[in-house]
């Protein structure tokens, strides 16, 4: 769910990043055309200044007659050259008001650079010369900062013979057009990139924020101890749908488990108290009976005995339930693994002397581990009786527990000869039913005993894992929660060892 939220919440700001970027080239666009329909307009100011210098030279026989008249032609930016390939004269006219290299303030220096840069990206084409019948090419050229239009073609007349060409400065002409087109630029860029902005938030906050929250909100509950999900802030009527469908959902499924929860302790509870009563009998037919009678009261010892097992277990899968299943706090229960292990290795050994059970540990005698009672012997039964069940007579079971300082955490092995798992099936081992097809051949159960052994671990942020060779299968439950507990004159002290 996590995942998925973020991934939701990805979607949405890259669309949204999407939609700035498709603003901005749009944006870049309608500042890039606006210019070049400037641009252009100022060439087609220039042309008829030039075809008036043209007309003017075809109309006079001596040019020296035409200075003056050429200095009156140019208008604001506009310049006239002329060169005459027979006198080998240059002339440039302009007017008195006209400013070759203009000096500009520092922010429209910073602009200019970028004005050029635009300008040199438009094509401005050509027109039509009637004079000469023929298309005159309109060229850019940059000189002194300054990117000037020019319009010019070789002439030929009884007066003159030579080049003419005229010029127009367009950065100076369209600077403050740019500006102005750089700030409605700005001003549709900013405006649409706050509207985008405020409906990434407004479906943030109406539709991704509530279902966030809800995700969060469950993903803080346990496993199946749920409360329903609240939101007082606005949203659209479609995610409260989703969200009361959610909650309804949950609730369900919450009661169809303490309705479950319910069953199991009636039938814990009718099944313990045959048990009680079980024992109880028993304990008086023991008494009942002559001293002589020894081995009738060791197997009388022993039916009792896998009365209280049962009981022990009909406990200890309750607890399971209740910690696995309802979400309750785990108990702050802190034991002794050898105490607790080893009457139980010693059970074993009696019941069952066609195996060889061997008992061993390599760790302080105070060493105390986090687990309640009821689930480490219900652990460690299913790994002996699941040892017992898939090994043959003679065969060995050893339990061991030490202590693995390199990285801080207590082991428990239950290793046992003559069984082996398929490397295939050694991931599947812990799942709930599973049950390989020797097992089935073999053996009766419904393959709980290794998911409960995993669900315990898990409860008390244990690890739990298995290897197998060719002739020897192995559990091991390690924990790095532990600590020494000394005892000081009926006085416990506690030693945390760092995990």
């Amino acid at each position: 769910m996590k995942k998925y939220k973020n991934n939701q919440s990805l979607y949405l700001l890259l669309a949204h990043i999407l939609f700035v970027l498709l603003v901005f080239l749009t944006t870049l666009l309608y500042g890039s055309a606006r210019m070049s329909t400037s641009l252009r307009h100022e060439a087609y100011k220039l042309f008829p200044t030039h075809i008036w210098i043209e007309e003017t030279i075809y109309r006079y026989k001596d040019i020296e007659d035409l200075s003056e008249l050429l200095q009156m032609i140019p208008k604001d930016n506009e310049y006239i050259y002329l060169y005459d390939t027979e006198a080998k004269k240059r002339a440039l006219y302009f007017k008195d008001s006209t400013v070759l290299s203009p000096q500009y303030a520092d922010m429209d220096e910073m602009l200019i650079p970028l004005l050029n840069s635009l300008l040199k990206q438009i094509d401005l084409g050509n027109v039509y010369n009637a004079y000469i019948d023929q298309h005159i090419d309109i060229q850019l050229a940059e000189h002194e900062n300054s990117m000037h239009i020019q319009i010019g073609h070789d002439v030929e007349t009884d007066a003159f013979t030579g080049k003419i060409v005229a010029f127009r400065d367009v950065t100076k002409s369209l600077l403050v057009e740019f500006k102005n087109t750089l700030g409605q630029c700005f001003l549709i860029f900013g405006l649409s990139c706050s509207f985008i902005i405020l409906n990434y938030k407004l479906m943030k906050k109406v539709y991704y924020s509530p279902l966030e929250k809800m995700t969060e909100h469950y993903l803080k509950m346990s496993r199946f101890h749920l409360e329903p999900f609240t939101y007082d802030q606005p949203f659209i009527p479609e995610v409260q749908k989703t969200v009361n469908a959610v909650n309804k959902t949950m609730l369900d499924l919450q009661d169809g488990l303490k309705e479950s929860k319910s069953f199991l302790d009636e039938m814990v509870h009718e099944i313990k108290n045959p048990a009680h009563n079980i024992k109880n009998e028993i304990e008086l037919i023991d008494d009942m009976l002559p001293e002589a009678d020894e081995e009738i009261k060791s197997r009388l010892q022993s039916v009792m005995n896998e009365t209280t097992n049962i009981t022990s277990l009909l406990s200890s899968i309750k607890i399971i339930y209740d910690l696995y299943y309802l979400g309750a706090a785990p108990p702050d229960s802190w034991l002794n693994p050898i105490e607790k292990i080893k009457p139980i290795y010693e059970e074993y050994k009696e019941k069952y002397p066609n195996r060889q059970f061997h008992f061993k540990y390599h760790i302080n005698p105070n060493i105390h581990i986090w687990i309640d009672p009821g689930s480490i012997e219900l652990m460690i039964r299913n790994l002996l009786d699941n040892a017992i069940k898939y090994s043959k007579d003679g065969s060995t079971i050893f339990i061991g527990i030490r202590e693995y300082k390199a990285v801080n955490k207590i082991l428990i092995d239950v290793i046992n000869s003559d069984s082996s798992i398929e490397y295939s099936n050694l991931g599947k081992v812990f799942g709930k039913y599973y049950r390989t097809n020797q097992a089935k051949a073999k053996t009766d159960g419904i393959g709980i005993g290794l998911w409960l052994v995993q669900s315990i671990a898990e409860i008390y942020k244990a690890n739990v894992h298995v290897h197998s060779s060719t002739n020897t299968t192995g559990f091991v439950f390690s924990t790095k929660h532990y600590k020494e507990v000394v005892q000081k004159d009926h006085h416990t002290e506690n030693k945390a060892i760092p995990s």
